[in-house]
């Protein structure tokens, strides 16, 4: 029997290693895979931030501060039209990224989804030569622009957005959208994106009624790394437009007419009396010195109606009546709100200077609070007012707030509850009231609002405009936006092609 056992231990020894070698080459093999996974990853990460840092570097050369050839503007109209597709381009030491690369189905650099937004837009996806404005390089290298050629983004491209190439799309049957055609050009008011169909114009650059609009962008950035990882990136952006009301008194309440009101929307900044009758009324309006002259508001702008005026009250305006009732509403009051609440510099009374106390929505009755100090009021001189320790700022109020006995103010307050002025207020800027306003008058100070007031809903109570007050609509003290920061970031999406 042992005999015949011989060499059972060799084969054993054999088999075991086998084994231990079949083990080995699983574990070689997982390895390598994961290797391979991990450089996969690797490489995919490089793409994508590669795509993003053309996107953010894009977005930066369209602040307006800049100067050309770093400046960049996009163009006014949507895709398919004359000039309305640029491309940013950042081409490797060995690559060809051209628009004949940018163009070609067959072409690494190809852009497949410039075809699929035009069709969804209604647009043929073959575009005319015409349709592509000059390619631009991105910079060379300076103080101000880091060289961007070592990071593997291949283009960018600018287009204006269009209804039907991406969210949020308006229809013929949505309510906010109604008669929105596919293509319609898609606009930014500062707070929300509206078609520019239904601000009475066919496309953004072309002005017209407030509030004022800027066109979005779309950035779409492709990336490709040398292990061939690729990446697509879409950014939607928009400059802030300069605010600009309906009205000096905007108003999406019935609005309550009492006391001795007079409200005057011709634009300070911009208009002066020509003309004046035996008893020093204005009769006639024209330009300022280097100014042209803003007729186009009203003194009262209401989504709901507003009271029949009495002979104590007083409305003057360009426009014919010079109160307008029952129309649409333009304003997002939470979005407007957080336009400005938003900035860090925002001063919140319930923090130092003030620290009221704000409980259960009321933050109580103050007498004589000052959010910033006013010029001289009426400002002079109107485009650039100088007053002794003038200073602006955006006050925040979280909730309903009363205030008497010579309120001042300069910039932008906005009151998230309902705003009760009595005993008068001298504000130079923008008041933005979420609730109710009232104008309610008393004492021996009277209120002076230069700029613009905007109202917001309340259903049970109207705004009441009344007392001793004087509203004059004043763009000039309207805020501005801030010419030095970029493009504002809307929305920002993966694209899979």
């Amino acid at each position: 029997m042992r005999r015949n056992e011989r060499g059972i231990a060799l084969l054993l020894c054999i088999l075991s290693l086998m084994v231990l070698t079949g083990i080995a080459i699983g574990m070689m093999y997982m390895t390598d895979s994961e290797t391979m996974i991990n450089a996969n990853y690797r490489s995919s990460q490089q793409a994508y931030f590669s795509a993003l840092s053309g996107l953010q570097s894009v977005r930066e050369r369209m602040t307006p501060a800049n100067l050309a050839p770093h400046l960049i503007v996009g163009p006014g109209v949507t895709p398919g039209n004359p000039l309305s597709v640029v491309y940013v381009v950042n081409p490797g030491a060995a690559d060809v990224v051209d628009l004949a690369a940018i163009t070609t189905a067959n072409n690494p650099f190809y852009d497949n989804e410039l075809c699929t937004e035009m069709a969804a837009q209604g647009q043929a996806c073959a575009a005319a030569a015409a349709s592509y404005a000059p390619l631009v390089p991105e910079d060379p290298p300076s103080a101000n622009a880091p060289y961007l050629g070592t990071v593997n983004y291949k283009w960018v491209r600018i287009t204006a957005k269009a209804n039907g190439a991406a969210a949020p799309y308006y229809t013929n049957g949505s309510a906010n959208g109604g008669g929105v055609q596919p293509g319609t050009q898609i606009c930014w008011n500062g707070s929300s994106e509206v078609p520019a169909s239904k601000l009475g114009v066919a496309n953004c650059a072309l002005g017209g009624a407030p509030p004022a609009w800027n066109p979005v962008y779309q950035l779409t950035s492709f990336a490709v790394t040398p292990a061939g990882s690729a990446r697509m990136l879409q950014m939607e952006v928009a400059l802030d437009p300069p605010l600009s009301t309906h009205g000096a008194v905007d108003s999406q309440d019935h609005v309550t007419l009492n006391g001795q009101l007079s409200i005057n929307a011709y634009d300070f900044c911009t208009c002066q009396c020509t003309a004046f009758d035996n008893k020093g009324n204005c009769t006639a309006w024209g330009n300022k010195p280097g100014k042209t002259c803003d007729a186009s508001k009203y003194a009262i702008y209401s989504a709901s109606t507003v009271d029949n005026p009495n002979g104590s009250e007083t409305f003057i305006s360009g426009q014919n009546p010079a109160v307008v009732q029952n129309q649409p509403w333009t304003w997002d009051m939470d979005a407007l709100m957080s336009r400005y609440t938003s900035d860090p510099n925002t001063k919140n009374i319930t923090q130092a200077p003030y620290n009221w106390s704000c409980s259960g929505g009321d933050c109580g009755n103050h007498s004589g609070p000052t959010f910033g100090v006013p010029p001289t009021l009426p400002p002079t001189p109107p485009d650039n007012p100088v007053g002794v320790g003038q200073y602006t700022q955006v006050t925040y109020v979280p909730g309903n707030l009363q205030v008497t006995g010579g309120t001042v103010g300069n910039g932008v307050l906005v009151v998230d509850g309902d705003l009760d002025i009595h005993g008068g207020l001298q504000f130079y800027g923008l008041i933005i009231v979420k609730g109710v306003i009232k104008f309610t008058g008393g004492g021996s100070d009277s209120t002076n609002i230069y700029g613009a007031a905007i109202a917001g809903e309340e259903s049970l109570v109207d705004n009441v405009l009344g007392g001793s007050a004087s509203i004059s609509y004043d763009y000039c003290a309207l805020p501005q936006p801030d010419k030095t920061k970029p493009p504002r970031t809307l929305a920002f999406r993966e694209l899979n092609f």
